[in-house]
């Protein structure tokens, strides 16, 4: 009995130890060499089969760990590695790249996987946490300064504006310029769809990618070259951006539940306002009237004014019994007119499976205020994916998502054109003495705006609110793929799905406005985009006799049809004011756009790579389209692409630690790109009906039966050399690429019955250098401190028009000025009016007042292509706290800025303030005779220098260098350096959680746009000139009183369980 007692006892504290060393053990996984996170990595106990995957975050929790474990992480392109489980309750652990696995593998053209090193053609990868809850809720502007060779432009800085990407360069004369963006094997149309023009009115449209939930992006993968993106085929001209989502990319294995939970709130101001000076009221010459100068009388010279009429009309009872007001400065006038803009943002994320199947879904919301009154953008996304494979082998992948999103915000556009009703049209340059903010602003008579003229421009206050563009989005992008390896060396995938976008917009011009002749308008557009993609793939990978080569084949075959609907309406003359803005209130409706296009490509491509013993490989592929768009002899076009490279370290066994990995690489590719739809024939379209009668006419532009594809030639070069084991990295690019074949516009005489014919010629060139280089200058158990730079230079020169062609006009924008086309110069070169000079250069002025003498022709005034654009960034990681900041430089390029020029004419800016205005100014130049526009000489044969002085308000008013002068005045070179981002965070322990359900908690402050400096522009304007007028348009480096670049501050918060 004794000894049965003790066996019992001995049992049971065997039991109770064994319990008591067992334990939760969390922690993060991380690449070494950046210290990012590394989400999917498996984490097994060894000798067991129990285990886990690390979270998006890179995070990890594993239950009921014996004593004594060794933890074994191990993941695609990283060195496995064993780690002992020590006496604490965290293991983090930061995994090495296996250089024998050949690198990081991205996901590439077609959805293929490839390991980094094989490549021969740039490519960029972009992590999850270098674009999420970063106070930014446009991804693409997450991308500034982060990735070489991605030329990045904001446009508006009201919330939901279009942000235009470009990869290097430009590659057609006038079809879109921006790179393929493909989510999930499916493409993402990320087209800006203007309904009114921007230079007359309509407003900061959006583009498609505002859709697409950040929060459900797994990876994202920039393909640069011709070649990277070949087997896209005529869509991926521009290069291509792969993005692969959460719910898309569902993986087996086994794992528990997780769920992600991420919060964040940041508010948002303007950037920067200008410094106004408060020395100077409205009027003119230093007397006062009510003019939208502020170069009136001095304050403290006058006692007060009149009130202004229209205010006094309104509000009779609001004044005093005299009529006047004090005459002093409103120091804060256009501050007053903003608000301070909210963002919030909650997205929740589920993921779970087991080896068989799996299942992810996101779901997120996001609310943007913006600091325009009356502005906003709100977007709602679901996002669910899942993958299991049947027992017959088959693996079965299915996605579907839905977005629906709506923007709001007022009219914007150029002021001085006939009829238009810029909200901006005075905000930034309001007289000094103007105090708008503090008065009423609606006649409560008629509901009409009030201002200090009504005339001239609509009160702001009241535009924000009437003279609106509201625009209601959705958009359902469904995939269903099907994998399944017949042999062990055959794979045949099928992956079909769809993209619609539609959205209905309008825009209202309320009755009183100074726009619509003041009798109200309402635009409205109806669109509906919907594409249609299929893609059948067989991946061939024989095993070959001598293990030193390595094959693999793909072959595959490629549809994609896209249709367009749009219908555009404009009711005129608004009924019953202030009730309801419809179509149905309005006198007439008349159509303006009633579109239907539809188009198919067809196409085969295949691919062969070769690799021998991994440190040599050669990647030759081929595509051949067919395309409805294109005349029957001419829309079967064929094109290839060659890529190598040489990791030269393994070639010639290098052993150093110096120098621990070392790859060149080379390709060459051709891209085709076909026309748009319906300009091969002769087409009759239908007349908007005047009074009931329909009619039809012919269309002015002929049809060309014999049009070709564009062509895009590719070449590059270029390295990726790893120093001290990856503590410092650098990769090199160096590009050419040829256009030909450009499809465009050619004035025909009025004899032929037509305007003009679209036919092909010219050539295009782009030529640069990418550099990325990667440093890590400390690197320890608690510490990691790296710094990542990019640098892009790009040129982008028309090399060649047509015979008796000396210039094509990009796009109609102002008389003034307008981006052109013309061979020898920068594509999209600003061509407008200047002023006359002699033979050397000096300017011409004219003797009886001292200002500039015009030139009668026009020229070449600005570049908007920057020089060069560069990005610096800087990470420390300290035992679970985390710093980056970011700083980026855009050197060169030129902006036009009716902004500046206006702050400027109307003198509200210290740039005008009191030291400059006592002062009179000479323009240095000669005399010149208004009639000729050439040089006055002396009775001695010379040209007579200038000495007619001028004030400082002649020096901006008239024909000199502000309001009222040749356009050349107002173009700046566009130089800005911008602190673009900061974000301090704190990784919680997760032995704070070991008790909990909650997995890792991180917290994150952040701030975007924190500093700007264009040291080109007037000093006290402190304009950013960032902000452009276009959008996504190829229309770039044109300003017409844009809405300043925003400041935003936030705190994030993300938790997983």
């Amino acid at each position: 009995m004794k000894k049965e007692l003790l066996l019992w006892l001995f049992m049971c504290s065997s039991v109770l130890s064994a319990v008591a060393q067992t334990r939760t053990i969390s922690g993060k996984v991380t690449d070494a060499k950046d210290g990012s996170a590394l989400p999917g990595v498996t984490v097994v106990i060894k000798g067991t089969t129990k285990g886990v995957f690390t979270s998006g975050d890179g995070t990890y929790k594993m239950n009921n760990v014996p004593a004594n474990a060794t933890f074994v992480f191990s993941f695609v392109g990283y060195l496995t590695k064993e780690v002992p489980v020590g006496p604490g309750n965290e293991v983090d652990v930061a995994l090495e790249s296996d250089k024998k696995q050949l690198g990081e593998v991205v996901v590439t053209a077609v959805g293929l996987k490839r390991n980094e090193t094989s490549l021969g053609y740039s490519v960029a990868t972009v992590k999850p946490d270098q674009i999420q809850q970063k106070s930014e809720p446009d991804m693409l502007k997450g991308l500034q300064g982060k990735v070489a060779g991605v030329d990045i432009r904001s446009s508006q800085g009201t919330p939901g504006a279009a942000t235009r990407i470009n990869i290097r360069g430009n590659t057609s004369f006038y079809g879109n310029n921006e790179p393929l963006i493909i989510v999930d094997g499916i493409p993402y149309n990320n087209d800006q769809v203007t309904t009114s023009s921007q230079t007359s009115g309509g407003g900061a449209y959006s583009s498609g990618l505002s859709s697409l939930d950040p929060n459900d992006i797994a990876s994202m993968t920039v393909l640069k070259g011709a070649a990277a993106a070949a087997l896209y085929g005529s869509r991926a001209s521009n290069g291509a951006i792969i993005v692969t989502t959460k719910s898309g990319s569902a993986s087996m294995g086994k794992r528990k539940t997780e769920v992600t939970y991420s919060s964040s709130l940041s508010m948002e101001t303007v950037a920067s306002y200008p410094k106004y000076q408060n020395d100077f009221g409205a009027g003119s010459r230093f007397v006062y009237s009510n003019s939208n100068g502020s170069w009136g009388p001095r304050f403290g010279t006058l006692d007060s004014i009149p009130v202004w009429q229209n205010y006094l009309d309104a509000f009779p009872n609001l004044f005093p019994a005299s009529g006047k007001i004090p005459y002093r400065a409103v120091p804060n006038n256009v501050r007053d007119l903003f608000r301070t803009g909210w963002i919030t943002e909650n997205s929740v994320g589920v993921n779970g499976g087991n080896e068989k199947s799996s299942i992810s879904a996101t779901a997120s919301y996001l609310s943007q205020d913006g600091y325009v009154p009356h502005s906003f953008f709100n977007r709602g996304n679901l996002s669910v994916g899942g993958v299991t494979r049947l027992t017959n082998g088959l693996t079965v992948n299915a996605n579907f998502s839905y977005s629906t999103s709506n923007q709001g915000g007022s009219i914007f556009g150029e002021n001085q054109v006939s009829g238009a009703t810029s909200s901006f049209a005075r905000n930034l340059f309001l007289a000094r003495n103007w105090n708008i903010a503090g008065l009423p602003f609606v006649d409560p008579l008629t509901g009409n705006p009030v201002s200090t003229n009504n005339a001239q421009y609509d009160n702001p206050l009241w535009a924000f609110a009437h003279n609106t563009v509201t625009t209601a989005t959705d958009r359902y992008v469904a995939g269903l793929k099907f994998n399944y390896e017949v042999l062990p060396w055959f794979n045949l995938s099928y992956q079909i799905g769809t993209n619609i976008n539609s959205f209905l917009r309008k825009e209202v011009v309320d009755v009183g406005s100074r726009g619509a002749e003041g009798n109200g308008q309402v635009t409205q557009q109806s669109y509906r985009f919907t594409e249609i993609e299929s893609n059948l793939i067989g991946t061939f990978t024989p095993k070959l006799k001598n293990e030193d080569f390595g094959l693999k084949v793909l072959v595959g075959q490629n549809v994609n049809e896209r249709t367009t609907k749009s219908q555009v309406n404009i009711g005129k003359n608004i009924i019953v004011p202030r009730s309801t803005w419809a179509l149905t209130n309005t006198k007439s409706v008349l159509p303006s756009e009633d579109l239907f296009i539809r188009r198919r490509l067809w196409g085969l491509f295949g691919e062969v790579d070769l690799d021998y013993k991994k440190w040599l490989f050669l990647a030759v592929t081929g595509r051949n389209d067919w395309s409805s768009t294109l005349p029957s002899n001419n829309r079967s076009y064929f094109y290839p692409s060659v890529a190598v490279s040489w990791v030269f370290t393994d070639a010639l066994k290098l052993e150093s630690k110096v120098l621990t990995f070392g790859k060149l690489r080379a390709s060459w590719a051709k891209v085709g790109r076909d026309a748009d739809p319906y300009q091969l024939a002769n087409i009759f379209r239908l007349n908007i009906p005047f009074q009931g009668q329909s009619g039809v006419m012919q269309n002015p532009n002929a049809g060309n039966p014999n049009l070709k594809p564009e062509f895009t030639q590719d070449f590059e070069v270029g390295t990726t050399l790893e120093f001290f084991d990856r503590r410092a990295a650098l990769d090199f690019a160096w590009y050419s690429r040829l256009s030909t074949n450009q499809i465009a516009p050619l004035t025909l005489p009025p004899s032929s019955g037509f305007g003009q014919v679209i036919d092909n010629f010219g050539k295009l060139t782009n030529k640069g250098i990418e550099i990325d280089l990667n440093v890590i200058p400390i690197k320890n158990k608690n510490l990691t401190w790296s710094i990542h730079g990019v640098f892009t230079k790009n040129r982008s020169i028309v090399k060649e028009l047509k015979p008796g062609v000396v210039r094509l006009p990009l796009a109609g924008v102002l008389d003034a000025i307008s981006p052109f086309l013309e061979a020898g110069k920068p594509y999209g070169y600003l061509r407008g009016t200047a002023d006359a000079r002699d033979s050397d250069g000096k300017l011409l002025i004219d003797p009886s007042n001292g200002f500039l003498i015009p030139d009668p022709n026009q020229r070449m005034i600005g570049n908007p292509n920057p020089d060069f654009k560069t990005g610096i960034s800087t990470t420390l990681n300290y035992k679970g706290f985390f710093l980056n900041v970011l700083f980026d430089l855009t050197r060169g390029g030129d902006i036009y800025s009716v902004t500046t020029s206006s702050l400027l004419g109307r003198g509200v800016t210290k740039d005008t303030g009191p030291a400059q205005r006592d002062n009179v100014y000479v323009i240095p130049g000669v005399y010149g005779d208004v009639n000729s526009a050439t040089a006055l000489l002396d009775n001695k044969g010379q040209r007579i220098p200038n000495t007619t002085a001028i004030s400082l308000f002649e020096m901006f008013f008239g024909e000199t260098f502000a309001i009222n002068s040749a356009s050349e005045w107002n173009v700046y070179d566009a130089t800005v350096y911008t602190f673009r981002e900061a974000t301090l965070g704190y990784d919680f322990p997760k032995s704070w959680f070991s008790k909990t359900p909650i997995g890792s908690l991180t917290v994150t402050l952040t701030g975007r746009n924190l500093w700007y400096y264009a040291p080109f522009l007037p000093k006290y304007t402190r304009f950013n000139p960032e902000v452009g007028s276009f959008g996504s348009t190829n229309v770039q480096g044109i300003e017409l009183s844009g809405a300043p670049t925003t400041r935003r501050f936030g705190v994030n918060v993300k938790v997983t369980f």
